[in-house]
């Protein structure tokens, strides 16, 4: 993973402070956070002040930040990509892309390219790719969270959506990722080095879906 950075305390804060790097904050400010530690596998909605997670038990959830194993915060400018390396400490690594979303930049915390200053302003290539999620049914409960739920027994909650009422038909929904190449000088060889996840889109892969902004000003919900 290329410019890899140390983080010293993964917690709600330090996301939070990192939102304006992956979305304009004054047209939508609110955004996707996609979190994997040992109790929990899904997505979470990041403002500029805290995070609403999906009300996964009655008693509430948010995650062990010690034990989370992957993060990654992305919008429509960018992802930052935290992965627990196998010090057990966290590592982290911001790509962003151009207004067209054709090429990409490696940029680490310090906003310094620590592997080559002159290649920060180098852009390369990127091949976009759709992955389906779980999900073929929108389960509507109690909660104006989405759970998207399959007959092999697959979950996943989805938080509500600016202007957009999910149906079945929309579904699979996909993330929409980009992957990114890179040449290594010392094998002489283009490949994938790194992928960034963009978007969460519909079955179409045209409609772009957007957390809800005004979920922050909801009493914490529970689980139907």
């Amino acid at each position: 993973m290329p410019n890899k950075t140390h983080i010293e305390e993964l917690n709600e804060s330090w996301v939070c402070e990192h939102l304006s790097d992956v979305t304009d904050i004054e047209t939508q400010n609110a955004t996707w956070i996609l979190v994997q530690e040992p109790g929990f596998i899904g997505f979470g909605v990041v403002s500029p002040k805290n995070i609403c997670w999906p009300p996964y038990k009655e008693s509430g959830w948010e995650p062990d930040w010690k034990l989370v194993s992957d993060l990654r915060l992305f919008g429509g400018k960018g992802e930052w990509h935290v992965w627990r390396d196998w010090d057990r400490k966290h590592r982290s690594r911001l790509l962003k892309f151009d207004e067209k979303n054709e090429q990409y930049v490696w940029i680490p915390c310090n906003g310094e390219n620590q592997d080559n200053p002159k290649k920060l302003e180098e852009k390369r290539e990127a091949l976009t790719e759709y992955h389906a999620l779980w999900g073929t049914e929108v389960a509507c409960g109690k909660s104006s969270w989405i759970k998207l739920v399959e007959d092999r027994g697959a979950e996943i909650w989805i938080p509500p959506l600016e202007e957009t009422e999910l149906k079945d038909a929309d579904l699979p929904l996909r993330l929409k990722l980009k992957q990114v190449i890179d040449y290594d000088p010392k094998y002489h060889l283009a490949g994938i080095v790194d992928a960034a996840l963009l978007a969460l889109v519909d079955s179409s892969c045209k409609v772009k879906l957007t957390p809800d902004a005004s979920l922050f000003n909801t009493e914490p919900e529970t689980i139907d």
